[in-house]
């Protein structure tokens, strides 16, 4: 995608009243990060942050009362992440 189509729908999703840039971002964040990019966005957020961040960002998802086990959970986290650190070395 061309940088000045990028530039121009961040400027479009801003001017968006609040209500409906949350609409979207529930609707196409889990989208965008299932490509490439957006695991690679992960990894480097995750990175950056201390244990004790991480700690408190799985505690936070593990609230949400899903019904997925934790070892599925950390499974399906390490697969993204190994995918996509194997990728950025090739």
């Amino acid at each position: 995608m061309h940088p000045s189509k990028v530039e121009a729908l961040t400027r479009e999703i801003l001017a968006l009243p609040e209500a409906e840039r949350q609409q979207l971002a529930e609707e196409i964040l889990p989208v965008l990060l299932t490509t490439r990019p957006g695991l690679a966005g992960i990894d480097q957020a995750l990175q950056s942050l201390s244990d004790e961040e991480v700690d408190a960002l799985l505690e936070r998802a593990r609230s949400r009362g899903r019904d997925l086990p934790d070892t599925t959970v950390a499974a399906v986290i390490g697969e993204a992440l190994r995918a996509v650190r194997a990728q950025s070395r090739s």
